[in-house]
């Protein structure tokens, strides 16, 4: 074995996995160690067979000029479903409607070297806006654009590398699972051998689907070790202006509030209809529920970069955290009044690749890290 697994053992394990949730502050490994049986999860896993896998599209087309009414949720007929595929999710698809979408145009010939059961991108389109985030129904009345439509289910299977006194390994998956207009975001992260992880976390996000984007309803954080006991994080959001807590505080909210596994959805959906946020300097800000506060965070667009995937080298835009302009204290890398310190995580989202985030590094210093990239192309449910 490594010389890290040696000498670090569980605490590499619980020191990186913390790392994946944003805020909590290091002195918070000793309540990971507690004994006792945690509750049972409460959120039911959505069912998905993935069929396809998504292949690169033509680049999202940029913002549009004229004006158009606010966004309205609209139904459209849906498609018959295959046996394979979930019926609830194939016989609710949920659209954002921007603005009425142009006629359709013919659909391309297929790609003859393209390998069964491929299927490529659908580019996501939609009205655009600049300046700090506001709600993106309100922003999206400033601007034009076809409809934004949320993808099928979609799996994301990563490759871990990192830094903790040494190099270590493992794997990530994240699962976009809809139901209609429910959703879940799924983030499991492993330490060690895929079959015999030394410790493995799922962060995962259920909630609805709104004209606004995702509004998270409960999360749920459960970390299981060799060593030691696992346990259970758990929040609830009873409206969108309040959050009870790990500790069972309710603690208020603005109505942009997100989780630790909604947020980097919320923000392919952002940079869908709001495309000139996807230019550098752009900038996304929301209110981010943790399990024991609630903070303001925003993120900002830097420079697009060519990333190396399973799918060839594809051109994403580089997103990293930054100071909200509301807040002072605790912003991303500082320490807090805890002891610990806030965790910058960085993500490179593809364009041509539904938005999809394909690499995502998670630092709380030069000397602890890990990094995740995208291992295997996205596969997705559906026709």
């Amino acid at each position: 074995m490594r010389a890290a697994w040696r000498q670090g053992g569980a605490w590499w394990g619980l020191a990186v996995l913390v790392l994946l949730l944003h805020g909590l502050a290091l002195d918070g490994l000793g309540r990971a160690l507690a004994q006792g049986e945690p509750p049972a999860p409460s959120i039911r896993r959505i069912e998905a067979s993935y069929t396809r896998t998504v292949a690169q599209s033509a680049p999202p087309v940029g913002p549009a000029a004229a004006p158009v009414a606010a966004p309205a949720t609209r139904p459209r007929p849906a498609a018959a479903s295959p046996a394979a595929a979930p019926a609830s999710e194939a016989a609710s698809p949920v659209e954002i409607v921007v603005s009425d979408p142009p006629p359709a145009a013919a659909e391309p010939p297929p790609d003859p070297n393209a390998a069964p059961g491929t299927v490529a991108a659908a580019p996501v389109v939609a009205a655009s806006a600049v300046g700090a985030v506001a709600p993106a129904s309100a922003a999206a009345g400033a601007a034009s654009g076809p409809a934004f439509t949320w993808p099928a289910s979609t799996r994301l299977t990563y490759a871990l590398t990192g830094w903790y006194q040494g190099e270590v390994h493992g794997n990530a998956q994240v699962e976009w699972l809809r139901d209609g207009d429910r959703y879940q975001v799924h983030l499991d992260v492993s330490i060690g051998p895929r079959l015999a992880p030394l410790v493995a976390r799922r962060m995962s996000s259920e909630g609805r689907i709104t004209p606004d984007g995702l509004r998270p309803l409960r999360y749920e954080q459960a970390t299981r070790q060799i060593l030691g006991a696992s346990r259970l994080v758990q929040m609830v959001f009873p409206d969108e202006r309040s959050v009870r807590l790990q500790d069972g505080r309710l603690a208020s909210t603005r109505a942009d509030v997100q989780d630790t596994a909604s947020q980097f959805i919320q923000m392919v959906y952002l940079f869908s209809v709001r495309p000139a946020l996807r230019e550098k300097g752009g900038r996304v800000e929301f209110d981010l529920a943790l399990p024991h506060r609630v903070r303001r965070w925003a993120y900002e667009v830097g420079d697009t970069l060519p990333t190396a995937t399973p799918l060839g080298e594809l051109e994403t835009f580089h997103v990293r955290p930054v100071p909200a302009r509301d807040s002072v204290a605790e912003t991303p890398g500082e320490a807090t009044r805890s002891g610990g310190s806030i965790l910058s995580t960085q993500v490179w989202y593809a364009p041509t690749l539904q938005m999809l985030p394909v690499r995502i590094r998670i630092e709380q210093d030069a000397e602890t890290w890990v990094d995740l990239r995208l291992s295997e192309p996205p596969k997705q449910s559906g026709p």
